[in-house]
């Protein structure tokens, strides 16, 4: 075969995709110092190669870890490590962001209002919103933490995994805690759907 020919094969099988639903992945991110749950689209775009869909998430990622929490584990007020792709291949993650006050119970924390919570905090600090992390879909199953403590100063995330089986994730940083770039369609969870009108759909 020539090489035009191979070109040519080439560019059969890998072309850019121009009609494509975005990436739409739930992020933990930080606003005014508090950690806060957003829905992200990703600005890939994808490439259709070997029978598939291929959207690169962000740049080089580093050292992969297989996690496993026993059911009905309760970690409390935490931070990313690094900014980090998490992927959950069984069980169930319940997130709830910004956390509750550190002097509030430990117990799972109730939705506050809009606004968040009294005093001189509740004109900055962002309303709680909970998602949930379960195997199914992409949008189910996929979060991106980026809520890393030197930026979420007043409060960071609540973490439990309710479930009655094992909770098993892999959770990839991204080389120099760099993000993928993203948009932001609003807060609380990616839902299938959800946030449709803002750039043709999601996934």
């Amino acid at each position: 075969m020539h090489i035009p020919s191979l070109v040519a094969l080439g560019a059969v099988l890998t072309t850019v995709v121009k009609a494509f639903t975005p990436l739409n992945i739930t992020a933990l991110s930080t606003r005014d110092g508090y950690s806060v749950i957003e829905c992200w689209q990703l600005t890939s775009v994808p490439v259709e190669a070997r029978a598939a869909l291929n959207y690169a998430v962000g740049g080089d990622l580093t050292r992969a870890e297989w996690s496993i929490i026993q059911p009905r584990t309760t970690v409390g007020e935490a931070w990313a490590p690094a900014v980090q792709l998490t992927v959950i291949l069984n069980g169930l993650i319940r997130i709830t962001s910004p956390a509750p006050p550190r002097n509030a119970s430990q117990a799972t924390p109730s939705l506050s209002p809009p606004g968040g919570s009294s005093g001189d905090e509740a004109s900055t600090r962002p309303a709680q919103r909970t998602a949930y992390i379960q195997p199914g879909t992409v949008s189910s199953s996929l979060v991106i933490a980026a809520d890393l403590k030197n930026a979420s100063v007043h409060a960071g995330h609540f973490t439990e995994f309710p479930g009655d089986e094992p909770t098993v994730l892999v959770q990839v940083p991204f080389a120099g805690n760099a993000a993928p770039e993203h948009v932001v369609l609003g807060e609380g969870p990616c839902e299938r759907g959800s946030w449709g009108a803002a750039m043709g759909g999601g996934i």
